[in-house]
């Protein structure tokens, strides 16, 4: 059986993969799991942290492990929006110049893979955060949110018109910023009420919705 690791940033992310990607890829025949990146071995700390070093240091941990197993690949799932931008990072000013925030994203894409050069690893950087992908049907809130159908459409109504992963990634406008402003409660809550709402709009709906997130999920079917 084929294995893909995907490296991602936070608990909400682990948790995404787990419980909604990897349902769809058991069915091809192909594991998915997801880890954080360690930010300090000796504490046993996992997730987030500003220096890219440790990114790159957890995958290349990662790809010499599996560098003579055929059958594991390597992924991962990293924010555009404060993406890593100390140590030995590939944000350069290349990437501040791109007109879009999915050119960005690709040429992040591209950076890591020339960076780490292993024909096992497929680099994903998301728009604009994870919170993109439930801004995709932001109704499926009220599974979790039971009695804030005002906030809700209000919610709905600041993003009536705009793609999901158009949604900027400045500090207030970021997509988990504009959850949060509406319904204050998620910000404690986003790894539990973020993965639900992801569950109950479902893969097939977010591929159709976000084309730079549906891309990666392509990508890693090829495999």
């Amino acid at each position: 059986m084929k294995k893909i690791i995907i490296v991602v940033e936070g608990p909400t992310e682990e948790q995404f993969v787990r419980r909604v990607i990897c349902n769809d890829f058991i069915l091809r025949g192909v594991y998915v799991d997801a880890q954080q990146w360690v930010t300090n071995r000796k504490l046993g700390s996992t997730g987030g942290g500003k220096s890219f070093d440790l990114i790159e240091n957890h995958l290349r941990r990662l790809i010499k492990h599996y560098q003579h197993d055929s059958n594991v690949f390597i992924s991962t799932m990293i924010d555009l929006y404060a993406f890593p931008r100390q140590g030995n990072t590939v944000y350069d000013e290349h990437v501040d110049n791109c007109r879009s925030g999915k050119e960005k994203a690709i040429l992040l894409q591209q950076k890591m893979e020339d960076r780490l050069a292993c024909r096992n690893f497929i680099p994903y950087v998301q728009l604009h955060e994870f919170e993109a992908l439930l801004l995709s049907k932001p109704d499926e809130f009220i599974n979790f949110y039971t009695n804030n159908q005002g906030e809700i459409n209000r919610l709905k109504a600041e993003i009536d018109g705009m793609m999901p992963e158009e949604i900027n990634d400045t500090p207030h406008g970021a997509p988990s910023k504009r959850i949060i402003k509406h319904i204050p409660a998620y910000q404690k809550q986003k790894t539990i009420a973020g993965v639900i709402t992801a569950e109950r709009i479902g893969l097939p709906h977010l591929r159709a919705t976000c084309p730079h997130f549906n891309d990666w999920i392509t990508s890693l079917e090829a495999l």
